[in-house]
């Protein structure tokens, strides 16, 4: 199976990432368990508790079994995958040997191998410095007018920026966050915006549930009343075919009669 497909077959349904914690309910379907007590959280109805996936429901809530085989996989995929961006990343301290980094400083703009980060870790000097993932390519990380690495989040903007950007540049005067705090309010309206997304989803289908449930209805009401008819025509041709049977046994014995009888009653009969 190609690294794609297996991926897709990782991927949680609610948040579209490769699982964490993955959770099963009763339907088979797994989701993150923090994607589907978010999902209930937010959209449990009168029904009872929904799988997002099947629409499955299930009354009361189901207990969430974790999937230990699938847990099993994904961190062996997740081992697998190379970090980002740290194909080229080395420490830049290990001249003659190359060594690949561990961790990346924002602060120094440099990578570090396990032995040269120590420092880092553990003098207070470096405290409020910024470790990241291993990196080799810093273009994105920084500022294209003062090549200094974003540091701080411009609300009014909406955009990251660096520390001479609010010194000297045009957000000088703008409402300013760090990154930590901007990460947190975006991650805040992004689950508000799921919150409504999924509302929204859950009155469309509660609607069409009942149109469908209309719909059927009219569907049955109008079978009804076609089978009423089809047994009204259906007795009146049984009725008419019992009169016709009955005169025609009457026509036989007013054939055998005298031939002024039969002049005499044929149009009566008839008229019948």
């Amino acid at each position: 199976m190609q690294t794609g497909d297996l991926e897709d077959e990782l991927t949680c349904a609610v948040c579209l990432h490769v699982y964490q914690d993955p959770v099963t309910l009763p339907c088979q379907h797994s989701f993150c368990l923090t994607c589907i007590e978010g999902v209930w959280a937010q959209t449990t109805g009168p029904g009872g508790f929904e799988c997002p996936q099947c629409r499955r429901k299930f009354n009361p809530r189901p207990s969430l079994e974790r999937n230990f085989t699938l847990c099993n996989i994904v961190e062996k995929y997740n081992r697998s995958q190379p970090p980002a961006d740290s194909a080229h990343a080395v420490c830049e301290y290990c001249i003659e040997t190359p060594t690949p980094a561990v961790k990346t400083c924002l602060k120094c703009e440099t990578s570090f191998c396990s032995r040269h980060l120590q420092p880092h870790l553990l003098k207070e000097a470096y405290k409020d410095h910024t470790l990241i993932e291993p990196a080799s390519d810093f273009t994105g990380r920084q500022c294209f007018h003062h090549k200094k690495v974003f540091e701080v989040y411009c609300k009014d903007d909406a955009e990251c920026v660096c520390i001479s950007c609010i010194i000297v540049g045009k957000h000088k005067s703008h409402t300013l966050l760090s990154l930590d705090q901007a990460q947190a309010v975006i991650k805040t309206r992004i689950n508000e915006l799921k919150g409504k997304l999924s509302n929204s989803f859950y009155e469309w289908r509660r609607q069409l549930e009942e149109d469908e449930e209309y719909t059927l209805k009219l569907i049955d009401e109008e079978g009804l009343r076609a089978l009423s008819q089809i047994r009204n025509c259906s007795e009146a041709l049984n009725k008419r075919m019992e009169q016709i049977t009955l005169i025609d046994g009457e026509i036989q014995s007013l054939v055998q009669r005298d031939s002024l009888s039969f002049i005499q009653n044929w149009k009566q009969l008839l008229s019948r």
